[in-house]
């Protein structure tokens, strides 16, 4: 396969992402299922070309002067060290002409954000916002979550070496992939030893303070992974309801936790208000995971930061806002709720539970996590506040 080719690739990805408002995961997924012929270094190019662009767009626009692909793909290739093919679309870009238009570029467009996010994260981080943005703009780390009902994580690590997978102890329970193939091919994983999960997405199911036997729900469940987690952290001993307005993920769930082995886990898709309503008073933990900007995993979804918009950023507070407000209902006095977001946006975090706490008087704030790249985490950005209900 030509080099030209590839970079043809490239590029058709990111003008269809942007023309189709398709999620660039996917697409690049569909992309290299349909070139099964490319090597492992062809595939490492394109996956981490088409994401660096995305994440560097408004840099990358600013650095060229214009929107022209061939020319950002120019400045990207530039900007990482590399030389340049003796293409005529790329002949006038050079080093020196990206330099001076990244001298007169504007803060947002050389942290490459939109203008009303860079000035909202400014005012809330100060001068730790530049390290931040820098940060969400990297590629991420791939962690995994050992399935502690299986056995321990330097087991794993064990079994993965096997399968020549390189992996970095991180935590009681966390392992950094180092280096390796296709980690969902390997046999560990068939076996349901681990799932892949940001190392702060860990962080949030052990601050339910789960134990046997205890009765919790997962309301925004989604596909499971915290589900899952909390299954291992209470030895598939009591019950985990899982919850979510989308059947299909929930069918994902299942098929997750029959692989791990987990039999405690109990689906039911949120058809209207009346589902919650039925189970007011009726868990010692609650966990609402609730749909967010996702400003805090830009790095996995670096196209998101270009569609986010000051209106939809409305949106999603106000349904953050009803959740909260519903959903606390579950939780029994005496219990505990997790309010969490993988968002770094005070709207979303702080104010919320601040916002609930001031109307709700039989809970008080417990504990509050915040997670930021770049600051204090390797991983994604994640808040979470603990909430206990006292009558």
């Amino acid at each position: 396969m030509s080099n030209r080719y590839l970079i043809e690739q490239i590029l058709s990805t990111l003008a269809t992402v942007e023309s189709d408002q398709i999620y660039a995961d996917k697409l690049i997924e569909t992309t290299l299922r349909n070139h099964p012929e490319w090597n492992g270094a062809e595939r490492g190019e394109y996956v981490t070309t088409c994401y660096g662009m995305l994440s560097q767009k408004r840099k990358l626009e600013a650095a060229v002067g214009s929107n022209s692909l061939w020319a950002m793909w120019a400045a990207f290739q530039l900007l990482n060290g590399k030389a340049l093919p003796d293409y005529d679309e790329v002949e006038d870009i050079t080093v020196e002409r990206i330099e001076a238009n990244l001298a007169d570029a504007s803060e947002s467009a050389f942290l490459s954000y939109p203008e009303w996010l860079h000035e909202k994260a400014k005012a809330e981080y100060g001068e730790k916002w530049p390290a931040i943005a820098k940060a969400m703009n990297s590629r991420p780390n791939t962690y995994l979550r050992c399935n502690t009902l299986k056995g321990s994580a330097a087991e794993l690590q064990q079994k993965l070496e096997l399968e020549r997978t390189q992996t970095t102890l991180e935590g009681d329970d966390v392992l950094l992939v180092d280096s390796g193939a296709n980690i969902f091919k390997t046999k560990a994983f068939q076996d349901g030893w681990f799932e892949m999960q940001d190392v702060g997405s860990q962080r949030i199911a052990p601050l339910l303070d789960v134990r046997p036997g205890l009765r919790v729900v997962d309301a925004c469940s989604g596909s499971g992974g915290k589900s899952l987690h909390l299954a291992a952290l209470m030895n598939n001993k009591g019950y985990v309801l899982a919850m979510d307005i989308h059947e299909h993920k929930l069918q994902t769930l299942k098929k997750r936790a029959k692989r791990a082995g987990i039999h405690m886990i109990e689906t039911r898709v949120i058809k209207n208000s009346k589902t919650v309503k039925r189970l007011k008073d009726k868990f010692d933990r609650v966990l609402l995971d609730v749909p967010c900007t996702g400003s805090g995993v830009f790095k996995r979804n670096p196209d998101a930061k270009w569609n986010l918009s000051e209106q939809g950023l409305l949106e999603l507070t106000q349904l953050q806002s009803e959740i909260l407000q519903r959903y606390s209902q579950m939780c029994k006095v005496g219990g505990k709720l997790v309010y969490a977001t993988c968002s770094i946006l005070p709207e979303e975090n702080r104010a919320q539970v601040e916002a609930f706490l001031a109307s709700n008087a039989n809970f008080k704030l417990a504990e509050e996590m915040k997670l930021l790249p770049g600051v204090n985490t390797e991983g994604d950005g994640f808040y979470a506040a603990v909430l206990e209900r006292a009558e």
